[in-house]
């Protein structure tokens, strides 16, 4: 008896191996940022961020005045879009102080499947200054 049931175990951990070894194999390719981030559109308090990942993740923007302390955040729901083989993400960033140069980076975390996370290079944009706003400019 005791033969049988040590030969059950070992056959279970032995499937138990293979799936989490198939597992591995076949696991998502890690999140990484495929296009952007691009400054889509700047006002004289608003400025919107987008990019795109190879899968679905956080949408998340860190800013500030100071590119060694951006400490603002700004974030949108979870891109998951299951139709697409790529996820665009896009915040708008508001309440900013106009005529001000501001430094970001992006963050997709989670990634679906994986765990894993993409971060950006820091950039920037200059908000635009109350004249310009009156006189239309965009």
């Amino acid at each position: 008896m005791k033969k049988l049931f040590l030969f059950a175990a070992l056959a279970v951990l032995a499937c138990v191996q293979g799936v989490t070894l198939a597992a591995q194999r076949h696991r998502a390719a890690d999140e990484r940022i495929t296009n952007g981030p691009v400054v889509e559109g700047v006002g004289d308090t608003w400025a919107t961020i987008a990019w795109t990942t190879n899968t679905g993740g956080s949408t998340i923007v860190r800013y500030g005045k100071n590119r060694d302390k951006m400490d603002q955040m700004s974030e949108a729901p979870y891109a998951d879009n299951d139709k697409a083989s790529a996820q665009n993400h896009r915040v708008q960033l508001k309440n900013l102080e106009p005529h001000t140069t501001y430094y970001f980076s992006v963050d997709s975390g989670q990634g679906e499947g994986t765990g894993t996370d993409a971060k950006s290079r820091i950039g920037q944009f200059t908000t635009k200054s109350e004249s310009e706003k009156r006189e239309g400019r965009r």
